[in-house]
């Protein structure tokens, strides 16, 4: 039972500069699509891929978060950002921003890697790709937004 109506402090340290230790954190979260695929994001040393963002700081509208993210992570320059929807989850909700971007993609910052997947897995391996971007990529393409 809840006692307090503030929400729970993190148990973990955190590195997201602006963050109160508040969970869900809010995250600003960007799909880019060409040629069918979609863009995945590592963290330096993770081994599982997510897509594109990160934390929305204090006063941030979440759209401007997903832009700056976007390029902190992967040098891409939004030309343009549309709402898709808030996708909610245990640390993180995931306000979710579709982009068209110019140049080519390269890992900046905390990201040491970045791939182009097409949704699909061959040589008996699976792209590891945590749970949660499975569900937005599956609530994207229902609305529209990627289509594997």
């Amino acid at each position: 039972m809840k006692t307090s109506g503030n929400p729970p402090k993190a148990k973990r340290p955190t590195s997201y500069p602006g963050w109160a230790g508040t969970l869900p954190r809010r995250r600003a979260t960007v799909l880019v699509v060409r040629d069918g695929a979609v863009l995945l994001a590592r963290d330096r040393g993770r081994y599982t891929y997510m897509l594109p963002g990160g934390g929305v700081e204090d006063g941030e509208p979440p759209i401007a978060a997903a832009a700056r993210e976007l390029y902190e992570e992967t040098g891409l320059e939004a030309t343009a950002l549309r709402y898709l929807f808030t996708f909610p989850g245990k640390y993180n909700d995931h306000h979710v921003f579709a982009a068209e971007a110019d140049g080519d993609a390269s890992a900046q910052g905390e990201i040491d890697s970045l791939i182009w997947w097409n949704g699909q897995d061959g040589d008996g391996g699976d792209t590891p790709i945590y749970p949660h971007v499975r569900g937005i990529l599956d609530k994207a393409q229902e609305s529209g937004g990627w289509r594997a």
